[in-house]
């Protein structure tokens, strides 16, 4: 894991970012043509309750080169990221670059916000280039001026603060060159946690993550419980999928695919299961849950397109809590209700 701490911001540029569904309605970035000066209060916010406390245990990522007819070349986000950190006297210049990729990578349902770009350093890695995506802050602002002997507050309405003590930062990016001579850094994602915004990682920095393990996990879970659900007959699927969990679950480091399939799946559909996952994910790789964390721990189970949603723990299913009967096309489900209460009703799947 890449080690980072203790960040000072250089200049600074800030430019302002539209919507992402707005891209159609014609507006634009808001570029700033000179650097912003942060007063002391604004830089010491920003460095000790946004990015000490976030970047360092963010995601590791790392270049993605791109094939051109001359070979491989870096993706745009750290071609200029190289070029900062020799002359970050282009920062102006570049920093709105970079400002309307991330408006033209953004999908459409991408809030709008703030776009922070800076050079500064960091403890571990020296040189380095901030990059951040914040929402804005509305705030007031009391101010006391004496009338007549009296003592007069005046409130003002702060429409577009840069951040404030409520403000929910976006993305943050903190890139650099290591000493293999690639660009690597951290990728901090708070509005989606342990997950991250595709568009962001690969569509507008051009990288990826640099632990390969959690990818591989995810996408052999989606693909295999995409296919149970609309490949597998109907009397296998809970079986295959408490098998599934059940390997999510183990402690064993690694997933066997091969082995897997060999023990868990029945010989006329294993090669049809097989074919279903991405090529990828057919050897033997190392697991790493931390992007399904969330999909694992239990069974759900649809019924009627998504009128009945029933989620049960793994072992409810072993134990015979509920059962699944595919030839009577009936779920039982053993035992009174604990507690029945009014609740919001399933969120169907399109």
């Amino acid at each position: 894991m890449s080690q980072i701490g203790n960040i000072t911001l250089g200049a600074t540029m800030v430019h302002e970012v539209p919507r992402g569904s707005t891209r159609t309605s014609g507006d634009g970035v808001t570029l700033s043509d000179d650097p912003t000066k942060l007063d002391v209060a604004t830089d010491r916010f920003i460095r000790n309750q946004l990015l000490d406390p976030f970047v360092p245990s963010g995601r590791d990522i790392i270049a993605v080169p791109e094939a051109t007819a001359d070979g491989q070349e870096l993706e745009l986000i750290p071609s200029l990221v190289v070029e900062l950190l020799a002359d970050d006297s282009r920062l102006p210049e570049h920093s709105r670059t970079i400002a309307e990729h991330l408006f033209a990578s953004q999908v459409g349902a991408a809030s709008a916000g703030i776009f922070l770009a800076s050079v500064g350093d960091a403890v571990h890695v020296g040189h380095c280039v901030i990059l951040m995506k914040a929402e804005h802050q509305e705030g007031v602002r009391l101010q006391q001026r004496h009338a007549d002997g009296h003592i007069v507050f005046e409130v003002e309405h702060i429409k577009e603060l840069i951040v404030g003590q409520n403000s929910k930062v976006y993305k943050i990016a903190a890139l650099w060159v290591d000493d293999n001579g690639e660009v690597v850094g951290k990728m901090v994602d708070r509005q989606n946690g342990v997950a991250y915004a595709d568009y962001f990682l690969s569509g507008f920095l051009g990288m990826r993550l640099r632990h390969q393990a959690e990818m591989l996990t995810k996408h052999f879970l989606e693909a295999a419980t995409e296919h149970i659900n609309t490949a597998v007959h109907a009397d296998k699927r809970t079986r295959y999928t408490r098998a599934v969990v059940a390997l999510m679950e183990s402690p064993t480091d690694n997933i066997n695919t091969a082995q897997f399939i060999r023990t868990s799946i029945d010989p006329e559909d294993r090669d049809d299961f097989e074919a279903a996952l991405p090529s990828e994910v057919r050897a033997t790789f190392r697991k790493d849950v931390t992007l399904v964390k969330a999909q694992i721990g239990g069974i759900a189970f649809d019924l009627h397109d998504g009128e009945v949603h029933v989620r049960a723990t793994a072992g409810a299913v072993d134990n015979g809590v509920i059962e699944v009967n595919a030839a009577d096309q009936v779920v039982v489900i053993r035992g009174v209700p604990d507690n029945i209460t009014a609740a919001r009703p399933p969120k169907k799947h399109s």
